[in-house]
Parts: structure tokens; sequence; C-alpha cells
């Protein structure tokens, strides 16, 4: 039976004592006078003796049971297998897409690019209107792909700015869905303009859509640019946010304004995901993060291309239009759509082209997308063009969406 793990205490007699010890004191005077040739063996064999004694009655020192070795053996065993289970885990986390490619995982925002819609609200019903932008709805272009969305934001029942009524609040009186032109939840529309052009209904109805979009995708990173038309204040906006549950998935930075206006340190798209803030909004004017922190000043991160492109468009331009600083910003929006211009009393009145248009002048196609990306390489040089924006998307040869993987290096 195998000794007990304690060091033993106490006297030992001359004839008693462990074998070893015995062995050593009778054979000293033979180990004295052994050969050179038998010293250098005992030197090339003693490791391995040494060792080969651990688990034995004979090993000098202290004695470790060998159950207890074996239980430490399957331990260490153990939590190397779960160390591999953990690792496999967190590379199968990392081998999930992020908008659709495991490649963007580990990219800055600002280093992706997005297929976005202009004046993404502005589809059927009712049909045949001259300021028509899209086709699809936006439950519609989310699930065809598009990321990132324009919406214009008004007062659907205006209010006069001097107290007094006129003949125009009047006649929008009439067309107002509003129940109570003080509520926020009833007021902002999605509108072109006017709601008396075009009414899409409440800003929280399609907030509502695209957070359902958000609730069943959990890997996908929307944003929108939102157009501030009646020069709302952003807690006007914040009930609809809020009503609408999206404003859990917004993203509000921690760092701050600079006077470079670049250089900001985004998120990765992974870091979006993983806090669960995978919604980026911008508006171009009034937006104020102390007072609504994820709503972002467009014009402090975002510089666009000339939009007012009038048809017929032989080449599109790429310099930097808004903000008419000059001066680049972190992310840049690619004005890839054409109006029909007409001049009335010296005015220029542009509207939408028809999706005929479009498709007779293959706007949309891969081979003008490409063109126009090759013009900004040569303005831009290899920066990322993060918001490849259309009107009627859907037509043409799913162009929007091969040049933006095209743009972000991966395939299609």
């Amino acid at each position: 039976m195998a000794e007990s793990s304690a060091v033993k205490k106490g006297p030992v007699a001359a004839g008693d004592g462990p074998r070893h010890l015995r062995a050593r004191r009778g054979g000293a005077a033979s180990a004295r006078g052994a050969s050179a040739g038998g010293r250098q063996v005992s030197r090339a064999t003693g490791s391995t003796q040494t060792m080969m004694r651990l688990y034995t009655d004979d090993a000098p020192g202290l004695k470790v049971d060998p159950v207890v070795v074996l239980v430490l053996s399957l331990v260490f065993i153990a939590s190397r297998i779960v160390w591999l289970v953990a690792s496999a885990a967190m590379v199968l986390g990392q081998s999930e897409p992020c908008n659709g490619h495991v490649e963007l995982c580990a990219r800055p925002y600002n280093n992706v690019s997005f297929a976005c819609t202009h004046n993404s609200y502005s589809s059927p019903p009712p049909n045949a209107l001259l300021v028509l932008n899209q086709e699809n709805s936006i439950e519609q272009q989310l699930n065809d792909g598009i990321r990132a969305f324009m919406l214009d934001v008004v007062r659907n029942k205006p209010v006069a700015t001097d107290g007094t009524s006129n003949i125009f609040n009047t006649i929008a009186s009439w067309f107002s869905h509003a129940k109570n032109a003080d509520d926020p939840l009833e007021s902002v529309h999605l509108c072109h303009e006017s709601c008396l052009l075009i009414d899409k209904g409440p800003l929280v109805d399609s907030l509502t859509v695209i957070r359902e979009f958000m609730d069943a995708n959990p890997r996908e990173i929307i944003t929108f640019i939102i157009e501030n038309v009646s020069g709302f204040s952003p807690t006007d906006l914040q009930p609809s946010f809020e009503q609408s549950g999206i404003a859990s998935y917004a993203f509000a930075p921690e760092f701050a304004p600079e006077s470079s206006h670049s250089g900001y340190k985004w998120p990765t798209l992974n870091e979006l995901i993983a806090q669960n803030t995978r919604l980026v909004v911008f508006m171009d004017d009034k937006a104020d993060v102390t007072l609504v922190p994820y709503i972002l000043p467009e014009w402090e991160y975002v510089v666009e291309i000339p939009y007012a492109n009038v048809n017929p468009v032989t080449e599109f331009p790429c310099n930097q239009d808004r903000p008419y600083d000059g001066v680049p910003r972190d992310l840049v929006v690619m004005n890839h759509f054409v109006y029909n211009r007409a001049t009335l009393a010296g005015k220029n009145i542009d509207t939408p082209i028809s999706a005929k248009q479009v498709e007779e002048h293959a706007y949309n196609s891969l081979d003008s997308l490409d063109k126009h990306w090759q013009t900004c390489r040569s303005v831009w040089g290899n920066r990322v063009l993060n918001f490849v924006t259309l009107d009627f998307y859907n037509i043409g040869d799913g162009g929007i969406f091969k040049l933006v993987d095209q743009i972000n290096g991966v395939s299609t």
C-alpha cells in the first residue's frame, strides 16, 4: 500500500528508515570507488531515474498519492477543454456577419459604405405624384438591403409664426391628419417640403416599422439622415423615438465635437452590435446633443457632394457641396439622383425624375454608379463613400448594392 502523503517526523533508528536511505549508507564506499565512466553514466541517467522515482515509495521527500495525481491531471485536461470551447465560441461569434459581411465587423463605422435612399418615405400610395422618389415602402427597402434613410420631418399642421392665421394655414388644416398640433407625436410627419404635397403620416409610425426590423435583425446597423424642414427642436422628435422604442438602439458618442470636424474614433460595427447601439442618427439643423444626445449634428460629421443634378446628366460631380466651408468630415454622402428642372418667373423649380426616366437613362446601373465612384476617387482618393444615395433604387441591375460591395471590398 502506498505511504501516507504526509512527511514522516520523529527520530529514526540506525537500522530503520526508508530503504533508499539504507541503500545510500551501505553503498557509500562502493560509490566513492566508482570509475569515471560510472559517474558519467550516473549523470546521464540520474534525472530520468529521479523522475521515475517521483511516484514510487523510493522517491525522496514529499510523496503524492497516485489518486491525487490522477485527479489533478483530469482537472488540468478539463480546464484545457473549457478554454478550447470558450475560444471556439469567441471565434464563432466573430464569424457572424455585420450588415451581411464578416469582413465589415472589425471596421469603424466611418470606414463602411451603406446603401441609402433619398426621401426614403416618398413612395406610393398615392401613385403618379410628381414628388415620389421611391417605388417601395421603407419596410420593403429594409428587406432589400437599404441601410441608410433620408427622412424629411415637417410640421403637419403649420403654425403662423406671427400668431395670426393665414389662408395657407387654413387650407393646410383641412388636410391635416393631426388631432393635436401641439402633440409632437401627432405634428411631426414625414412629408416632402409640405404635407400638402405628400404626407406619409407621423414619424413615429415609420420609426416603429424600422424598430421592428432591428428587433428581428440584431446584426444590422441603420442610419438616419434627417432634413429638419420645419426647424424642430430635437426634443420635438424625441417622443417619436421613445414611443416607437427605437431610441433604445440609438448611438450616443462619447467623443465631443472638435474644431477639426474630423478624426473622431468611431466604433466598429462589431462594437455597435455588442453595445446594441445600432442606430446612428444625423440631423441637418438644430441638432443639440445636450438636449438629445443621440440626434447628432450632421454637418459636424458628414459632407455631401452636389445633389441638384439636373436631367440629363452626362457626368455626376463629386466635389464637396454642403457644408460650404470646404473642410472634410469623417463621412461622405454620394448623391446619385437627378431632378427635372422648370424655370418659372426666373425661379428654378426642381421635381424628382420619374422611375421611367431613371430606367431610360440607366442612372442606377452599376456602370453609371461606377463612373461616379471613379470621379469621386479622383477627388477623395481612397476614402470610403459612406452613403450611396439613389431615387428608385430598385430600378436597374441592382447597381447600388453592387457598388456598395465594391467600395467595401466584399463579394456581392
